[in-house]
């Protein structure tokens, strides 16, 4: 029987780390993309300010869904980032 040499598992598990690393940090630089995107579609949505939304409660509905976009970013960054130093 012909069993693989430590050496040779030993590079393929590197091979597959240093695979795995460049992954992660593709992943990371998409996702700071869409951070960046996301705040600045908040920030344009922040400087808007609708006739009927005279009631403040009505701007902080309207806008919520593109801070919740913007903290999705922000924790798909902080996971990718711990699980690149890990």
């Amino acid at each position: 029987h012909s069993f693989p040499t430590r050496r040779s598992s030993d590079l393929t598990q590197k091979a597959r780390d240093t695979d795995r690393r460049r992954i992660l940090e593709e992943e990371l630089a998409t996702e700071q993309r869409a951070l960046d995107g996301a705040q600045k579609q908040l920030t344009e949505q922040e400087a808007v300010r609708y006739g009927d939304e005279r009631n403040y409660q009505k701007v902080l509905d309207r806008l919520q869904p593109f801070k919740d976009k913007v903290h999705l970013h922000e924790r798909n960054i902080e996971a990718l980032k711990r699980e690149i130093s890990s």
